[in-house]
């Protein structure tokens, strides 16, 4: 290291704030020729944020030891060695296109899209998806990769699952090539990093991290990271990461309801070739709650059973999912309370709940307190006093009158059956 350059980082150590010095300062290389010294910067972004923010002060600590020395500022030309890079592209199936909307996954899929949309504009950086594991955070997040390449092909989308970006500081401090691995990761205009939480722990990668963050963030390059808690909650990070995490917007992404996981397991079964209908759909659905990954293991269970049972080109019945599934599809007891049975029979049917309650003979409300009736005769161990008491003070007459109209619509109404089989998964979902 030249002299004057060396002497001159001391009086910049005290004339620029920690943070410039520390992501933009630090890395700088230096070479002094013939009265000229040549400052490189890692990369073309390191050279235009130097140039307008603090090329003044540069110059003023070079002054400070030698006036008549000449200062030019330029970028790096060398590129991180392959052999100490691991690089995972994008999935080509995880796309908006292939994305199932629902409660689950509205708030965050319109934030990452309009991430996607608006990248060098966007107020959210950086995006943290974070929630429990088969929920779909990785799919939002490569969406959003997709989707820049497509409206951009040269834009640099890079993704890293954290353990990779891991694997490449260890790597790069074993063969003395740090410099090479960050400025790869600063040359993104986004930057995608998947479980960030395993960071947690590792002192030197999440020193480097946060340089690679401070540089990206500075220069206005998104940054979506994924993580299973609150990134507060992360154990082993350091305080300045959570501090800079918890500055950008934090998404939950939560388990998906019902009728979610029924249109997922349908477009995923057209991918598969598994011929499976709604009502199918539904009752898989309804059976395996947890989330997405484990409908997917369900269903590449039922296509195995298919296709090694010659049951190819059928519509999967009920009975061939018993057959399938076993276990996983084995009915759970549960208590269900009978406001919750008002209010999902009102929500269905388009009516209140004090409709239900109320004296009001027109049909619509009629057949659905019937039905809320029945449903509660079937899910409940209230007496059929007690049920009457919750709809009006209805006698125990009218009650078993509402019971046997539905059983008897039940027989012979394809309409009515599938209302009663959507509201009974509804309930043991809740």
């Amino acid at each position: 290291m030249p002299t004057t350059w060396k002497k001159s980082l001391e009086t910049l150590k005290d004339t620029v704030p920690v943070g410039q010095f520390s992501v933009w300062i630090r890395p700088i290389k230096a070479v002094e020729k013939d009265g000229v010294l040549t400052i490189t910067a890692p990369n073309a972004s390191a050279v235009e944020y130097l140039k307008k923010n603090l090329k003044q002060k540069i110059k003023s600590a070079v002054a400070e030891y030698d006036k008549d020395l000449k200062i030019r500022i330029g970028a790096a030309s060398q590129q991180p060695k392959k052999n100490t890079k691991h690089s995972t592209p994008l999935f080509a199936e995880y796309t908006f296109d292939n994305l199932v909307m629902g409660n689950a996954n509205q708030i965050a899929y319109g934030a990452i899209r309009q991430i996607s949309e608006n990248l060098k504009k966007s107020p959210y950086n950086p995006c943290i998806i974070y929630g429990a594991s088969g929920l779909g955070k990785t799919h939002l997040m490569q969406a959003a990769g997709h989707l820049v390449k497509e409206q951009n092909p040269k834009t640099r989308v890079i993704y890293a699952p954290v353990m990779d970006f891991v694997k490449n500081i260890t790597a790069s401090l074993r063969h003395n090539t740090i410099e090479g691995i960050k400025t790869y990761y600063q040359s993104a205009d986004l930057l995608l990093v998947d479980d960030i939480h395993l960071i947690g722990g590792k002192e030197k990668s999440q020193e480097e991290f946060f340089h690679i963050f401070n540089f990206l963030f500075t220069t206005k390059k998104q940054i979506i990271l994924t993580c299973d808690q609150p990134p507060v909650n992360i154990r082993s990070l350091e305080e300045r990461l959570k501090t800079r995490f918890a500055q950008g917007l934090n998404l939950s992404l939560t388990p998906p309801e019902l009728e979610m996981r029924a249109a997922i397991l349908l477009r995923k079964a057209e991918c598969i070739a598994v011929n499976l209908n709604e009502d199918i759909a539904l009752y898989i659905a309804g059976n395996i709650t947890s989330n997405v990954r484990d409908l997917e293991g369900a269903l590449l269970k039922l296509k195995a059973f298919i296709d090694f049972s010659n049951l190819k080109n059928i519509v999967v019945t009920k009975e061939v999912v018993d057959s399938a599934l076993g276990d996983l599809i084995k009915p759970k007891a549960r208590n269900v309370d009978i406001n919750d049975i008002q209010k999902e029979n009102a929500k269905h049917y388009g009516v209140t709940v004090s409709d239900l309650s109320s004296k009001s003979r027109k049909q619509n409300i009629v057949f659905a307190r019937q039905m809320a009736i029945f449903i509660a005769h079937e899910m409940t161990n209230l007496s059929l006093s007690k049920i009457g008491r919750h709809f009006g003070n209805r006698d125990h007459s009218t009650v078993l009158h509402a019971i046997k109209k539905i059983k008897e619509k039940l027989e012979i109404q394809a309409e009515t059956k599938d209302d009663y089989e959507l509201l009974k998964l509804k309930l043991t979902n809740l």
